[in-house]
């Protein structure tokens, strides 16, 4: 099947606009949200989503760009992934965690919430998001 965009669905569906940082901008949480999806051929009921302004990222903020510590979103809204990847990753605590074997659930609690985390990494730089003025 595939890679699925989780981001460009979640734009195609309404749920907001992809924002210059790469992730959906949604009108009130701006990019605080969490995607997640599955893929299914079952029916499923027509959904109705809030009134929203789906202007996306205003024009003129380049907040998520200054505070980029890698510059890897440019002004127009292009993420060098690789850059923003290679810098997220750097962290050693998981892997020395799990090297350990000695750690509670509360351990992985703690950096959990420390970090954003996907089903393949754990990223420590979220700028990008806590930086956006909207919210």
């Amino acid at each position: 099947m595939g890679n699925i965009s989780l981001v460009r669905m979640a734009e195609i569906t309404g749920l907001g606009k992809i924002g210059k940082n790469g992730l959906i901008f949604h009108s009130l949480y701006g990019p605080r949200l969490m995607l997640g999806g599955i893929v299914t051929t079952a029916s499923l009921p027509t959904l109705t989503w809030p009134e929203r302004d789906d202007t996306g990222c205003p024009e003129d903020c380049f907040v998520c760009q200054d505070v980029c510590p890698v510059g890897a979103i440019d002004r127009i809204g292009r993420v060098d992934r690789q850059a923003c990847v290679k810098y997220s990753m750097q962290t050693p605590l998981l892997s020395l965690m799990l090297k350990s074997k000695k750690f509670s659930a509360q351990d992985m609690s703690s950096i959990f919430n420390a970090a954003t985390v996907d089903g393949n990494s754990i990223y420590t730089c979220t700028k990008c998001v806590s930086g956006c003025p909207k919210c």
